[in-house]
């Protein structure tokens, strides 16, 4: 073993650094927002406690360091607060997990020897991770530089790292087998699923809806029916404990001396690149973005830019521009003609409503003539256009080119001249009229230095201490009146219950507990949320139980009508299934009752979604059930009752099945052993004695 710790090449220590969470925490970064949010100093104090084992926030922090580190190397950016929440949440996660993990392989005796390590690195199915650092993009597995890799005795600290992974995960695999080795998938199974998918069945059906067969005044429910039917479906009403918010929300948005600064750095990106200083050394020093080399058409790229860049010579520097995404300054490298034509239009649109074509093109036609007679097309276009995304725009559709318009459309666009206003154009969605103004068939390269307005620190800062005052001013005062003061929006969430997630706010473990932790009026200190910071009250407190008859009154008469409309329609689809004779065609109910449905269908399995049926179980049970030429009692639906009649059904192909059914007995097996394993790890955490702190050390 000690020889083979000494045999890994660097490229296993590169790799192994992925996996293993190293203690390197910078504390001048401040990652976890320790001292920004006023957590607890003390690096020794507990931030959560899992089965009587401490866990310290010196440590948690050190780990989410090292996975923000990680994240940071492969996206180059620092995450933002809302992944840093996702990265405490997982590590958190991952810790409870690792924890209670190590339990049970203690608990079951498992261990791993030297020996087994060996046999798996070196044996014909190399661990994955390592498996893959030597395949080629084809999926070759060069072998022999893995062995080569082996053999090359570098780095011993490498392979430590690697062989705990290696361990750890293979206590991990016993454990798991152990907890999996008694499930088994039935003959019966497999047998049902391969009929399932293969055999196919057609079919006819009669529909009974309660609503369209029977009228609502044919209907009485009296109080005692209400009564009843709450007394005897009390479960149904029953309630979890639930909890209303009222809060002002403090959302993170850049400032406007954040835009000054992007705005002034770029100003000044734009000065050194006018007076001579080379545009790709600037780009790769400035830009967010990796400088690309490709040909862009018109269409391709946002109309801020189609506007600078189309109307500018090769070789000239354009910006700041302002666009959706930030600011840009852009050079323009090269134009070129290119294969395609483009048209720049604007439209109007006139739909036909109520199917009334002849009043729509009356409009069209008059509106056709305004433009032509030379009023403004686009205030024609925000007057009378029905399309939303360019009628506030004045018609402007931009640069497009062809297949890009339904045909109709596209075909008078590209026969119209520039300057030309064209209609009626009648498409799917109305009558057009369209107005050309431009053609064009050049291709643009340019190199772009983007950088995006993100909060900065200051800002952020002033946000944070905008929401500590509003927290102390509401707390010694009035919650609403204090906003209202300050010309704050309040805001009210939905009835939520524990531990889920709050409407408006999402999954926020600090705000739940102190929802359900405080009284109504009780103010929370800040919180911090994925856009931002919050301060919330407490407005509405709700104990576990039963809802009143009278608040469900409304639900419960809805309830007990369909009941007894189920009843007759029951009795009917009975009383009409006894007068069908063998060989009847289901198509024969409709003379005696125009409001059933019939309906016949495509061949079908019941394995899949069944046209117009969905995945109705009665449905799927009661065809299964049937045999070729008979029809069926009435089947309870969640739709009414249904009578099926089946035409045909595909015979069973034992030879297809004998080539199938282990792969079939493989996908149950997993599907089976995902679903145990997950409920399993689920009540370990539920019997585990937890104590999570996180909320005291990040708000």
């Amino acid at each position: 073993m000690t020889k083979l710790r000494e045999s890994l090449s660097t490229v296993f220590a590169i790799f192994a650094g992925v996996f293993v969470v190293y203690i390197v925490l910078d504390w001048g970064m401040d990652i976890t927002g320790r001292r920004r949010r006023g957590g607890p100093s003390t690096e020794s104090q507990e931030i959560g406690v899992i089965d009587d084992e401490p866990i310290f926030y010196k440590d948690f922090s050190e780990m989410v360091k090292q996975v923000a580190d990680n994240q940071k190397a492969q996206t180059n950016n620092e995450p933002d607060e809302n992944q840093l929440r996702t990265i405490r949440d997982q590590v958190w996660n991952d810790l409870v997990e690792e924890k209670l993990f190590d339990e049970q392989i203690q608990k079951f005796g498992i261990a791993v020897t030297d020996q087994e390590i060996v046999d798996w690195v070196r044996g014909d199915n190399p661990p994955d991770f390592l498996r893959q650092r030597f395949t080629d993009s084809t999926g070759v597995f060069n072998r022999q530089a893995y062995e080569s890799a082996i053999q090359n005795p570098k780095n011993k600290a490498a392979w430590l790292q690697v062989e705990g992974i290696l361990r750890k995960q293979r206590k991990r695999e016993k454990l798991q087998s152990i907890i999996l080795s008694g499930l088994r998938v039935p003959e019966s199974e497999v047998l049902q699923r391969f009929t399932d998918q293969n055999t196919k069945y057609e079919a006819e059906y009669a529909l009974f809806e309660p609503n369209q067969l029977v009228r609502d005044d044919e209907i009485k429910v009296t109080d005692d029916d209400l009564r009843h039917y709450y007394n005897e479906h009390s479960e149904e009403f029953k309630f979890e404990p639930s909890r209303r918010l009222k809060y002002v929300m403090f959302n993170e948005v850049p400032s406007g001396a954040d835009t000054e600064s992007v705005t002034s750095e770029l100003d000044d990106v734009a000065q050194r690149a006018r007076a001579g200083a080379d545009f790709q050394d600037l780009a790769k020093t400035y830009s967010e973005a990796p400088v690309s080399d490709a040909f862009f058409k018109h269409g391709e790229i946002s109309q801020v830019k189609e506007n600078a860049i189309f109307k500018a010579k090769a070789g000239e520097i354009i910006g700041p521009l302002k666009d959706f995404d930030g600011f840009h300054v852009i050079k323009v490298e090269e134009f070129r003609t290119g294969k395609d034509d483009f048209i720049n239009a604007s439209h109007i649109l006139i739909q036909i409503e109520n199917n009334d074509s002849v009043k729509a093109l009356k409009e069209t036609r008059e509106v056709l003539a305004a433009a032509r007679q030379g009023e403004d097309f686009a205030a024609l276009a925000k007057q009378h256009s029905k399309d939303v995304g360019s009628g506030s725009r004045g018609g402007e559709l931009g640069w497009f080119g062809k297949g890009r318009m339904v045909k109709p459309f596209e075909e008078a666009a590209f026969k119209a001249k520039v300057g030309q206003i064209v209609g009626p154009v009648r498409t799917q969605f109305g009558y057009h009229i369209i107005k050309v103004i431009a053609r064009d068939n050049h291709e643009v390269k340019f190199s772009d230095i983007h950088i995006s307005v993100k909060v900065s620190g200051q800002t952020r800062d002033a946000l944070n201490q905008q929401s500590q005052d509003f927290q102390y001013l509401a707390k010694h005062g009035d919650f609403v009146k204090e906003a209202q003061g300050q010309n704050y929006t309040v805001s009210e969430t939905p009835a939520f219950q524990k531990n889920a997630v709050i409407p408006g706010v999402g999954l926020n473990n600090a705000l739940n507990k102190f929802a359900f932790n405080g009284k109504v009026g009780s103010i929370s200190d800040v919180i911090s949320l994925s856009n931002g910071y919050g301060v919330f009250m407490v407005s509405e407190v709700k104990d576990a139980g039963l809802r009143p008859f009278e608040e469900v009154k409304t639900t419960l008469e809805a309830r007990v009508k369909r009941e007894k409309k189920m009843e007759k329609v029951k009795s009917l689809a009975t009383q009409l299934r006894q007068s069908l004779n063998a060989g009847d065609s289901l198509a024969t109910l409709i003379a005696r009752n125009g409001q059933i449905i019939v309906q016949k269908l495509a061949p079908f399995t019941l394995g899949g979604t069944i046209p117009g049926i969905g995945r109705d179980l009665g449905f799927i049970g009661g065809t299964s059930s049937l045999n070729v030429a008979e029809i069926s009692k009435p089947i309870e639906s969640s739709r009414g009752y249904y009578i099926i009649r089946l035409f045909s059904k595909s015979p069973f192909d034992s030879t297809l099945y004998n080539a199938q059914k282990e792969l079939l007995r493989a996908q149950l097996l997993r599907d089976e052993r995902n679903r145990f394993f997950t409920e399993w790890l689920d009540q370990l955490k539920k019997s585990a004695d937890i104590v999570d702190n996180r909320d005291v050390f990040y708000r």
